[in-house]
C-alpha cells in the first residue's frame, strides 16, 4: 500500500503519522510502533503487536483453557486472531476482529456477546455465548482470549480465566 504522503523531521527528530494512517493501522495514543531498517535501507514503521512477543506463552494458555473446559479458545491482538485452538485454524487464523472497545465501556474482566453479534468481520460462528476476556498491557487494551460456549460459565470458571488473563497481562510487562 503507498500513500505518498510526505512529512517532515522536526528537531527532535520525530513524524508525525498522518491520522488517516493511524486509522486504518488502529494506532492509538499509547500504541507502540516497531522501526527498522529493511534490505532496501528503507525505514519501516509497523504497528507493534505486544502479544506476538508473548505467542507461545499464549498457545499454551489457549491450550490449557481448551483442555479443562472443552470449549474453543482464541486469542488476538487488537486487529486479528492469533491463537486458535478447539476450532478449524483455517476458518480463524489471522481474521480480522471488530473494534471491541466500545462493547466493553465499563472496562470489566471480561463480557459476553450472543451468538448475533459477531466478533469476526470474516467468519460468524454458532455459540451462543461468546466470553471475551480483555488483556491489557500498562492500562491499554492490547488483546483478547475468546471462550466460546453453549451455555453460561459459572463463576469460578470465569474467575480460573481471569486470573490466566491478568498473568499474560503482567508478562506483557516486560
Amino acid at each position: 500500500m503507498s500513500c505518498g504522503m510526505v512529512r517532515k523531521v522536526d528537531e527532535l527528530g520525530r513524524v508525525v503519522i498522518p491520522k488517516e494512517m493511524r486509522r486504518i493501522l488502529n494506532i492509538k495514543t499509547g500504541s507502540s510502533i516497531e522501526m527498522f531498517i529493511n534490505d532496501n535501507n528503507e525505514v519501516v514503521l509497523k504497528k507493534f503487536s505486544e502479544i506476538t512477543n508473548v505467542l507461545l506463552f499464549a498457545e499454551n494458555l489457549a491450550e490449557v483453557i481448551f483442555d479443562y473446559l472443552k470449549l474453543p479458545c482464541l486469542i488476538s491482538d487488537d486487529e486479528k486472531i492469533l491463537v486458535v485452538k478447539g476450532l478449524n485454524k483455517k476458518e480463524y487464523l489471522n481474521k480480522k476482529i471488530v473494534n471491541l472497545n466500545n462493547k466493553n465501556k465499563n472496562k470489566k474482566d471480561y463480557f459476553v456477546l450472543n451468538k448475533e453479534e459477531q466478533f469476526l468481520l470474516e467468519n460468524k460462528n454458532n455459540f451462543e455465548n461468546n466470553y471475551i476476556f480483555n488483556i491489557y498491557s500498562e492500562g491499554i487494551e492490547t488483546g483478547y482470549i475468546y471462550i466460546l460456549s453453549e451455555n453460561i460459565l459459572p463463576d469460578n470458571i470465569i474467575s480460573n480465566i481471569i486470573i490466566l488473563k491478568k498473568f499474560l497481562s503482567n508478562l506483557l510487562k516486560f
